[in-house]
């Protein structure tokens, strides 16, 4: 699978995009027809409670038109991106439910 990367106020390191890989690549196990996944990461500074990172995960299906998508919000960038890939993979299940039942 091509993952696209974006990032804001972060530095992708070759740990990080490692990590992504690992993890958002692995989605392919349980949903083969992905067709495009880009992956955000951001850091916002301007928070009370220091930084925090964000990660967003957008993933097009070739047999379905929609969108799936997952967003966190936490203070570790490696935990927003476990924590993203839990969500978007709960999604993939849930839409891949909802095709077998029709």
């Amino acid at each position: 699978m091509h993952i696209q990367f974006y990032s804001k106020n972060i530095e992708l390191s070759n740990q990080i995009k490692n990590h992504v890989q690992e993890k958002i690549g692995g989605l392919e196990k349980y949903e083969s027809q992905i067709i495009d996944c880009q992956v955000d990461l951001s850091k916002n500074t301007h928070h009370k409670k220091g930084d925090v990172y964000r990660a967003e995960v957008n993933i097009k299906l070739a047999y379905d038109k929609k969108l799936i998508r997952a967003v966190v919000e936490t203070e570790n960038i490696i935990s927003a991106i476990d924590q993203v890939k839990d969500k978007i993979q709960r999604q993939i299940i849930r839409v891949k439910d909802k095709i077998k039942k029709h």
